[in-house]
């Protein structure tokens, strides 16, 4: 018997379904919705007044878990979760920092927030800093984003002036201020490790885990780190409660999301979508459909592995569970379409040559098979030098720098060039054989 006969509603898993409404997303796009006079007129600071003046710690993180947010940056971990394994106050300063360093090639989504809703920004790190008692925060912004980095400076005035930021917060004996710190452009400082060595003023390689930041963060003192659009959840989930977050998604992904799609479609762009929605309808409903014939698509950023453009996996969920039985994952929800005529093989090694670019170096499996031989092996076969044993040379490669790397990025080139194999690879022989691309190599979005 279903949840509707039974008298139970149904999850929502679609932005169709009349009882949705867009939370995160709702002022972007809206001229003057970044000053604190538009945000205060339309409830702004209510959440964090409500946590911080109302509630106690132990039932903020409460009502973080029982949302079921997990992070949104990519790795999709238990947001109320991971608030709750920083050690017990004992003194030392606590740090709550934000990473905005959104670097992942597809993703696009938290520069929107930052530049038209910075407040809401704002107020999810204030409710993050009181639930985990830190009276710092940092958010750590890619340098390229030079207009969210001037809108968020500006609404940190504002905010201080009005008495959302600094001592005593809503007559209470919290505290809490901002810092925005600017990144250099290196992608590898978006991996939460390398970001805090870039913080403290040091080379952005990734540390050895454990210890993890809770324990020993910035400066080596206990730190909670959270993605722009988890701090952005927050404010709806405290305001509104977890049992309306949890409504929406699916059992293991739940609330509303930020999905972002480009390539040759009608309408590229960021939607707010709750989590559990299909491929098929964000690229079509919402993206408008394909201008031309597609291939494959990325799910979530170019580091997860890419689908077939078929029905079969055009009607998945994009959730963490439907994605993980198919071998790939959700990640930024940055979805990407590659056309039919795009050489698979050329499209492949300008992935390859973006991490091998953004290395930093540090260890064998990216110094050697990312930054070295694996971009060799794509200007062999595509220089039309190809040779039998090549492709089974390049497999082995991306399966030893699986998981043997300091940090994720490794990983994150190999997932892509392995799902390239295990879809695509009548493209890579017939490269190898004919010295030339099944498809010409031109540029199919000036067509």
């Amino acid at each position: 018997m279903s949840d509707a006969v039974m008298g139970e509603p149904t999850p929502i898993i679609s932005r169709k379904d009349p009882r949705y409404q867009v939370t995160m997303y709702r002022h972007v796009g809206v001229d003057g919705a970044w000053t604190l006079d538009y945000y205060s007129s339309h409830g702004g600071y209510r959440a964090a007044k409500k946590a911080i003046a109302d509630m106690g710690v132990p039932d903020v993180i409460a009502e973080m878990k029982a949302s079921g947010l997990r992070g949104r940056g990519g790795a999709g971990f238990p947001t109320g979760v991971k608030w709750s394994f920083m050690p017990p106050v004992d003194g030392r300063q606590r740090f709550i920092v934000c990473n905005a360093d959104e670097s992942e090639p597809g993703s696009f989504k938290d520069r929107y927030v930052m530049e038209d809703d910075p407040h809401q920004l704002i107020e999810g790190m204030l409710i993050a800093g009181y639930a985990i008692q830190a009276s710092i925060g940092f958010i750590y912004i890619r340098g390229e984003y030079h207009l969210a980095y001037e809108r968020l400076l500006q609404a940190i005035r504002e905010a201080r002036e009005a008495g959302y930021l600094g001592s005593n917060l809503f007559d209470t004996d919290f505290s809490f201020d901002l810092v925005v710190h600017r990144g250099a452009g290196a992608y590898i400082c978006g991996e939460e490790t390398a970001l805090m060595n870039s913080l403290e003023g040091l080379r952005g390689n990734p540390r050895l885990k454990p210890p993890f930041p809770a324990q020993a963060g910035v400066y080596g003192l206990p730190t909670t780190i959270n993605n722009v659009t988890s701090f952005a959840s927050a404010v709806h989930i405290i305001d509104k409660g977890a049992a309306w977050f949890s409504a929406m998604g699916t059992e293991d992904s739940k609330g509303t999301k930020l999905y972002q799609i480009s390539g040759p479609v009608a309408r590229p762009g960021v939607y707010e979508l709750p989590m559990g929605t299909t491929f098929r309808e964000l690229i079509f409903d919402w993206g408008g459909g394909p201008s031309m014939e597609i291939k494959a698509f990325i799910p979530g950023g170019t580091s997860t592995p890419m689908l077939p453009f078929s029905d079969e996996y055009l009607d998945t969920p994009m959730d963490y569970g439907s994605l993980a039985k198919l071998g790939t994952m959700l990640g930024t929800g940055g979805v990407i379409l590659i056309p039919k005529e795009k050489c698979m093989v050329d499209a492949m090694y300008n992935i390859v040559r973006f991490y091998a670019h953004e290395s930093c170096g540090k260890c064998t499996p990216c110094r050697e098979g990312v930054s070295t031989w694996l971009p060799k092996m794509y200007q062999k076969l595509l220089a039309g030098l190809g040779e039998p044993g090549d492709l089974e040379l390049m497999e082995e490669m991306v399966t030893n720098m699986r998981g043997t790397a300091f940090c994720p990025l490794a990983d994150a080139c190999a997932m892509p060039v392995q799902a390239s194999f295990k879809h695509f690879r009548p493209e890579y022989e017939y490269l190898v054989e004919h010295g030339e691309p099944m498809y010409p190599k031109r540029s199919w979005w000036q067509e």
